[in-house]
């Protein structure tokens, strides 16, 4: 499996990926779709990237300005391999790195992201996580979410503000903010 960075200074960068592993990176297109969506709000901004995978979202965030990554991935060699890649780009200072389950970070951590990212696995209704990130203040106020799913996943949308919902292929992107 080969990934390239679409966008920013490491774009045409590829980043290492070992075969073995049981995850699904986002498509380059999907990618591009979403940080053309996102604009001038990734530079500078705070970026979590949850069920990280490789970290190739948060990596492209970085690429294209983002002053802080946070990536949380429970699997220690994707983990590895996420920090290989910061290495090679020489980008570490930039982030924190979790080796931990997405629920306990979002119940353990105190700090606001301008853009939350996740890529949960697509069978993963990921709902009662938002809700719990909104409740805690994790999205900064003008911050949003963006979950990647499957178009088939069963989603409770219930009390979720979603501003936008953008299908690609199975794939699809549901734009969250805070309610009014």
């Amino acid at each position: 499996m080969e990934i390239i960075i679409t966008g920013g200074i490491f774009r045409g960068r590829k980043l290492q990926v070992p075969n073995g592993i049981n995850v699904r990176p986002t498509m380059s297109f999907i990618r591009e779709a979403v940080f053309s969506s996102l604009g001038s709000m990734v530079k500078d901004s705070t970026f979590l990237d949850l069920y990280a995978g490789f970290g190739t979202v948060g990596i492209e965030a970085l690429s294209r300005g983002a002053k802080e990554v946070t990536f949380v991935e429970k699997n220690r060699k994707c983990m590895d391999v996420i920090k290989k890649n910061l290495d090679i780009l020489g980008c570490l200072e930039k982030v924190s790195i979790y080796c931990m389950s997405v629920e306990n970070f979002v119940k353990f951590s105190d700090s606001a992201y301008e853009i939350i990212y996740l890529d949960p696995p697509y069978n993963l209704d990921c709902s009662n996580i938002i809700r719990e990130i909104l409740s805690k203040g994790l999205l900064a106020n003008s911050g949003i979410i963006i979950w990647e799913t499957s178009v088939r996943s069963n989603i409770n949308r219930e009390s979720l503000n979603i501003t936008k919902e953008k299908r690609y292929g199975e794939s699809l992107l549901i734009y969250i903010k805070k309610g009014s």
